[in-house]
Order: structure tokens, then C-alpha cells, then sequence
């Protein structure tokens, strides 16, 4: 059984490669949605190895989360690439994939070296660098939002003033869940996002050492969910998944509500040209993809940004439940069917939101409120720390919500109504009970 000792650099911890051949997956930064692999692998018949930094070197988000249960084993990669190749080639290990964001640029360069499937590490930096996405669409003639990624204040003040509007975002180039996104309207404001982001540690570890300015693209937001894999050929093939409309609340980025699209209509027909374009720009080939866009009134989709791993923030239970499948589930098919994910029948249970907690201040989670929200008729599932006398702190983007809630219905009216529930709950309350 797998254990929760220290090993060394790039060796595995708990037991030993069994004599029988098994169909093994490393799972890089197995946190997040991402801890969903391996109980999906299981079911395909594959155990799973989990791959992971230290604590110490983790970011604080994830520190201390890896639940090493149910893996054949745990390796802790010391910034020795070589040595983790090893202990991975020792275990015999037909796949690797990025659990979340951070475990990207480490599965694309393991991969390689085992000579698994995988997106080019060379490449790396066009899916995880902000301004360096853009750039890549523009090379390939897609459209994108205007970008520069700069080091120099001075250089983004310049480039601001170019453009043909004053509304902006200044952001980190490699963050996720719209950490350090500021919206800036002035060169006052500028600065001062400048002084609060550069070379401030962003939540997924990064440096911040630069920073990318764009304009700020108006517009309706989508969400757009692929697997991908190469046929006989070689030939990338993307399949789409599923499709979201996020939105946001007022004029901020605090998530909302995502709603679930009908992958036959229009605009998802139109957003799913222009992504499958942006992923062939990005150089993904292999896996799950998470694309975020806008749709720009008589200009289209623009992409705001793509990361290729699963979706985060979701409980796969739920939507398994409400539609047959999920990002993970798909993602896990690609890999032991060497092919894109199939897409699932529609389930009688169609429609599907995932609302964002929304907490105005800092607070603890009411006991009494918070039962009457997980047990609102149409609540399928959640993520998050959503126990009573939890702590919560005022939300302001993604990573600082108290959870997500997955809710299901046959009918839209149904879930509307739970949703103006569970504002009316948080409005009544929610973040203002007592600690345990």
C-alpha cells in the first residue's frame, strides 16, 4: 500500500512494482479536479503512480493536499528530472499526465524522456504563458486579444497608450483561476496593479519577473472543454467536450455561474472552429484542454486563455450523473483508447449550472444556512471546504471562493430558482456564523 513516507530525490515511496504487468499512469501535481485520476484509471484497470514536489516546494494552495490512498506509489520530484525519469521508468509507466496547472511543464518534459505521448516541452511556453499564447495565435493568423509581456513598467505605460481604448488587464503570465487579473482603466491604475503584481509570488508558484498587458476584450464569456489525440497519422484530432457560459458578476472577474450549452447550436458550433485553430496554434496534441473565450460583438471568439490539463473546480461525480461523463473521465479514455474522447448521449437530466459561493466578507460558515443550501432540490454536488465554523475569507476571484455547487435539472426554471436560493442564503447570512 502506499505510505506517506519522504523518499529520496525522484525515488518512489510505498510498494513495490508488482511482478504481474499493470497498465500505469503518473499523474504530475495530483491536486484539485486532478485527484480525480486516479479512481478513473482504476476503473479502466491501470493504477496509478502520483508525482508531486515536496510540500516545501509546492505552492501554498496545494501544500499538504496529496491523499497518497489508492496510489501504487509516490514519487517526490526534486528538481531532478533525470532522477524522476528513472523511478518512473522503473515503475514501468505507460502515461503521464498533469493532474493541474502546475504539473504541466514537468508531465510535458517526463513524457518526452520516457518517450510516452505527450505535447512538445519545447513548446511548453505557449501553453502556459499568457502573453505568450496570444502571440502564437497571432503567428498562426487567429485572432487574439493584444498583448505585450513585459518586465519594464515604463514599457506596459507605452504600449497602453497605443491602443484605441483605455480599459486594460494587467495580469501574472502563468497564474490560473484569474489570480493577480486586474482591470485598469488609466495609467494611475496601472501603476498601482504594477506595484501590487510584479515580482509578487502568484498562486501557482510563479515568479512573476514579468508581466502581460492586454486590452480588455467586451463581450459574452465562454468556457470550452476538449480531449485531444492523434490519429494513425499523427494528425491532431480535438474533440469538444463541453461548453460553458461563464458569467461573471458586475464588472469584476469573481466567477458566478456557468451554465452547460447545447453543443449543436450556433455560437457553440462557432466557438468550437475557432478552438480546435487555437489548440493546433498552442501545440496541444495529446489530452485535456481547458479554453476560456470571449465573444467579441462583430469581431468573434477570442481566446483570454487555454491550459492543458483537466477542468478545475468541478465535482466529476455530479456531472458523470447529470450527463454521463466529465472532463476526467474523457481525458482518462483518450489515454487508454489512444483516441479523443466520445462524446456521451445526452442524459434526460439536460440542464446543468455550477454556481461560485460568493462571500462579501470574511467570516464562518453557518450551520444552519448551510444546510439548507446543500439540500436545495436541484444541488447535485460540490467542491470546497463546505463544513460548518469553516473559515472563509471575502471572495475575489476563483481561488477565494467557498466552494462551487453543481446543480441539475430537466428544466432551466428549476435551477434558476435554486440559484436565486442560494444568493438569498449567503444574502441571509451564510458567511456569519460562529466558530467551531
Amino acid at each position: 500500500m502506499p505510505t506517506d513516507s519522504i523518499s529520496l530525490p525522484g525515488t518512489p515511496t510505498g510498494t513495490t512494482p508488482s511482478p504481474a504487468r499493470t497498465a500505469r499512469a503518473a499523474v504530475v501535481a495530483p491536486y484539485g479536479t486532478g485527484r480525480h485520476y486516479q479512481a478513473e484509471f482504476a476503473l479502466r484497470g491501470w493504477d496509478c503512480v502520483a508525482v508531486t514536489p515536496t510540500d516545501e516546494a509546492l505552492p501554498a494552495l496545494f501544500r499538504g493536499h496529496l491523499d497518497p490512498a489508492g496510489y501504487h506509489s509516490v514519487v517526490l520530484h526534486q528538481e531532478d528530472v533525470g532522477a524522476t525519469v528513472r523511478a518512473l521508468r522503473e515503475l514501468r509507466v505507460n502515461a503521464v499526465v498533469a493532474g493541474t496547472e502546475i504539473g504541466v511543464p514537468l508531465a510535458e518534459q517526463l513524457a518526452h524522456h520516457l518517450g510516452l505521448p505527450g505535447n512538445d516541452p519545447r513548446t511548453t511556453g505557449r501553453r502556459r504563458d499568457k502573453g505568450a499564447m496570444a502571440a502564437s495565435l497571432t503567428i498562426a493568423g487567429i485572432d487574439a486579444p493584444r498583448s505585450l509581456s513585459t518586465d519594464r513598467l515604463q514599457d506596459a505605460l507605452s504600449w497602453a497608450h497605443t491602443l484605441d481604448t483605455p480599459d486594460v488587464v494587467l495580469k501574472p503570465g502563468d497564474s490560473a483561476g484569474s489570480d493577480g487579473v486586474i482591470f485598469c482603466s488609466s495609467p494611475e491604475e496601472i501603476r498601482a496593479a504594477w506595484t501590487r503584481l510584479y515580482e509578487v509570488p502568484n498562486a501557482m508558484g510563479g515568479s512573476n519577473d514579468h508581466l502581460v498587458i492586454q486590452e480588455r476584450l467586451q463581450g459574452s464569456q465562454y468556457v470550452v472543454n476538449s480531449v485531444s489525440a492523434p490519429d494513425l497519422g499523427g494528425t491532431p484530432r480535438h474533440t469538444v467536450t463541453e461548453f460553458w457560459a461563464d458569467r461573471r458578476t458586475g464588472d469584476s472577474h469573481v466567477y458566478d455561474r456557468l451554465d452547460l450549452l447545447n453543443r449543436t447550436r450556433l455560437i457553440p458550433r462557432i466557438l468550437a472552429e475557432y478552438t480546435v485553430r487555437c489548440l493546433d496554434a498552442l501545440g496541444i496534441v495529446h489530452g485535456p484542454a481547458h479554453t476560456e473565450l470571449m465573444y467579441v460583438p462583430r469581431r468573434g471568439p477570442v481566446l483570454i486563455e487555454s491550459g492543458a490539463r483537466p477542468e478545475g473546480s468541478y465535482d466529476p461525480a455530479a456531472m458523470r450523473e447529470a450527463t454521463g461523463s466529465d472532463h476526467i473521465r474523457d481525458a482518462v479514455h483518450a489515454v487508454v483508447a489512444s483516441a479523443p474522447a466520445h462524446l456521451a448521449p445526452d442524459r434526460p437530466r439536460s440542464c446543468v449550472s455550477k454556481v461560485s459561493l460568493i462571500a462579501p466578507h470574511d467570516g464562518t460558515l453557518d450551520e444552519n444556512l448551510l444546510r439548507t443550501l446543500l439540500t436545495l432540490p436541484t444541488v447535485r454536488g460540490y467542491v470546497g471546504a463546505l463544513v460548518p465554523g469553516t473559515a472563509v475569507q471575502r471572495t475575489t476571484d476563483l481561488l477565494t471562493s467557498p466552494g462551487r455547487l453543481m446543480l441539475a435539472a430537466q428544466d432551466l426554471r428549476s435551477i434558476d430558482q435554486d440559484y436565486k436560493a442560494i444568493r438569498s442564503i449567503e444574502a441571509a447570512g451564510l458567511y456569519s456564523g460562529a466558530s467551531s
